[in-house]
């Protein structure tokens, strides 16, 4: 299986947490007002993979979108005929 590695150093990996933190609304206290047990780094590389998953499903849903479309033309041109 491949692998993404991305190298965040160190310097700047507390911006890049409380940047995706903040960006989808991490929040150290569940609504029922328990600790949430999810930390921030966790959080941050959850939403990391979600995005990249969203990204893709979004591509492929488009292709086979077009696909399908470009499918049904050509099947109506072939199929009907007027005169």
């Amino acid at each position: 299986m491949a692998q993404i590695t991305i190298t965040i150093p160190d310097a700047i990996l507390p911006r890049v947490i409380n940047g995706f933190a903040r960006r989808y609304n991490y929040s150290p206290i569940l609504e029922d007002g328990s600790s949430n047990p999810e930390t921030k780094a966790q959080f941050a590389k959850r939403k990391l993979i979600e995005f990249i998953k969203s990204a893709v499903r979004e591509a492929e849903i488009q292709d086979a979108t077009n696909a399908a479309a470009t499918t049904a033309a050509a099947s109506v041109d072939t199929d009907i005929t007027l005169s």
